[in-house]
């Protein structure tokens, strides 16, 4: 197969685990594949957000968790390579954290892929505007190309409401697309002069505002020797939030914060919010992707199979598995 596809035009719309891992088998396969990101760096909602001083924060999924053998050997692969390490915080008694090992990106979550995406073209700050179908194939328009560039194959890895925005003409991806469900997330970033007298470094309080708390300084290689606190607003708070303004949802979530904690809190230095309006699956599609009859047109993510990170990782390798095994 190798020899007859490889000369294949490939987009892939997405630098996070879905589209990072469907590049990186392409390119193992003898693909070129090309990845246009809207952001500045990889990894999705595996973020990392430096703020000032120069400090990082994971303000996106926290950590990973890996079952599947093929999950497992990436994650391995980003240990050896120093992007990754096991994360042992001290949680809450009355959490319940699960048996799974957490894994974290290192220096920050977004580390987790790079080396997944070593030598793979990849097109940052450029959001794919259009992409249209012609008889050489599709035509992919972004903001720093307006013309395009005709590629054989796209794979679209955006959240389902602005795939279908892409793929208003596809009508079968539209009707499966409209019955996915994804929650917002509301992310708070917060880091103090000195460390908090909390006795843990993870707590997922149930029932109200807030969802998780965690002390990001305590994860593996964040050595800015700052207490760096990430708390993220639970499902319903942050959609009964979620037009509100930054700053308001800040001082919100610090209130929260503050009684939970049951800590007095230090003068603080850095008070900043992040909304996720597309966050956690709720009600995923139920198979790995979707692709068109001709199969030159796939579209995938961790909505397609759940709410983990490595169900992101799972939709982007199967749908590289097929583009390798041809229509």
């Amino acid at each position: 197969m190798k020899a007859e596809y490889s000369t294949r035009k490939i987009a892939v719309i997405g630098a996070g685990i879905t589209g990072v891992s469907c590049a990186h088998r392409l390119a193992l396969d003898g693909f070129r594949p090309t990845i246009f990101e809207k952001s500045r760096g990889l990894g999705g909602r595996l973020a990392t957000r430096r703020l000032e001083g120069g400090l990082s924060m994971d303000h996106g999924a926290q950590y990973v968790t890996a079952r599947s053998e093929l999950f497992k050997d990436a994650v391995a692969g980003s240990v050896v390579a120093g992007a990754a390490a096991v994360w042992h915080p001290k949680v809450d008694e009355s959490a319940i954290a699960g048996s799974d090992q957490w894994i974290v990106g290192a220096p920050g979550m977004n580390a987790l892929v790079k080396p997944l995406a070593g030598g793979i073209d990849t097109r940052f700050t450029d959001t794919v505007s259009a992409i249209e179908r012609e008889s050489a194939g599709w035509r992919v328009r972004t903001t720093n190309d307006a013309v395009g560039q005709i590629f054989d194959v796209v794979v679209c890895t955006a959240p389902p409401p602005q795939t279908r925005s892409l793929l208003a003409s596809h009508h079968d991806f539209g009707e499966q697309l409209a019955g996915v469900a994804i929650a917002p997330c509301w992310a708070l970033m917060m880091v103090f002069p000195k460390p908090l007298d909390i006795a843990f470094e993870v707590a997922l309080p149930k029932g109200g505002a807030i969802a998780w708390m965690a002390r990001n300084s305590s994860k593996p290689s964040r050595t800015e020797g700052k207490e760096a606190w990430v708390v993220h607003a639970s499902p319903e708070w942050s959609e009964k939030h979620l037009e509100c303004e930054k700053e308001s949802v800040a001082d919100m979530l610090l209130a929260e914060f503050r009684a939970a904690a049951g800590s007095t809190l230090p003068e603080i230095e850095t008070l900043v919010a992040h909304r996720w309006r597309y966050a956690l699956t709720t009600k995923p599609l139920g198979k790995p992707f979707l692709r068109s009859v001709d199969s030159t047109l796939f579209a995938g993510g961790d909505w397609c199979l759940g709410a983990r990170v490595e169900c992101g990782f799972e939709s982007g390798r199967a749908i590289a598995d097929a583009i390798v095994g041809g229509p």
